[in-house]
């Protein structure tokens, strides 16, 4: 688990006053198509890292990879341009930072991110008010294996490098379930990595499952990154 935060929940309002006065940031201005938005970096990045390990029991998997901007994210945010203009609210899962649905929020949609890890949670709400998108912006605390009451059920929901632990796998599927409304579509990205195929294998017994591939950097540098479309189906 992330350092106790003491005061207010994590990703409640005031988080960029709470995060600045935690850590010494950069603010990086990302640019996605026509929108620009200024994202956190922590200065001291190994510092926070071992800060964290020294917190966790051995074996867990609470490493925060939401402090980095993986290829997979940067697919996803290019994709949520197509997503700026929906009526329904969309959901990140996992968000981290959030720039996929941040990107979104820029463009008029109203957002839901929701994370597991409280500092997480904190950098994203501090995003949210650095890049003054708090009319838009919801910042949920969220465990998949007991997501908030009264959640509702989404069209659209994203997830981008979110398959690390594949023992995860059949409660995502639920998760899902619960939250994508008929007719929807779930939208992950994520590097190309062989153990997350077993997450799709178990989707497609209750989802139509569609996928399209991007190469990310030039030359011995690129990457390859998988977009999933998963859809539910329409009710027997």
């Amino acid at each position: 688990m992330s350092p106790a935060l003491q005061g207010p929940p994590p990703g409640s309002p005031g988080a960029l006053d709470r995060v600045s006065g935690r850590f010494e940031l950069i603010w990086n201005e990302m640019r996605v198509g026509i929108y620009r938005l200024l994202l956190p970096e922590i200065a001291d990045p190994l510092a926070y890292l071992e800060q964290r390990m020294a917190g966790q029991e051995e074996g867990s998997a609470g490493l925060p990879y939401w402090t980095r901007l993986w290829p997979a994210v940067m697919v996803m945010a290019q994709f949520a341009l197509r997503l700026t203009k929906g009526r329904q609210p969309l959901l990140e899962l996992a968000a981290g930072l959030g720039l996929p649905g941040l990107v979104a929020a820029s463009g008029g949609r109203q957002v839901v991110l929701t994370d597991s890890d409280p500092d997480a949670l904190e950098f994203a709400r501090a995003t949210v008010e650095k890049n003054d998108l708090a009319r838009r912006v919801e910042v949920k605390s969220m465990d998949w294996d007991d997501p908030p009451a009264g959640l509702g059920a989404f069209s659209t929901i994203l997830g981008a490098e979110m398959l690390y632990q594949p023992t995860l796998f059949p409660g995502l599927v639920e998760l899902l379930a619960g939250l994508l409304a008929q007719g929807g579509t779930a939208f992950f990205s994520h590097e190309a990595r062989p153990f997350a195929v077993g997450f799709f294998d178990l989707a497609g017994a209750r989802f139509s499952v569609r996928r399209t591939t991007s190469r990310i950097g030039k030359g011995e540098d690129a990457t390859t990154v998988y977009l999933y479309a998963l859809t539910a189906r329409e009710a027997a």
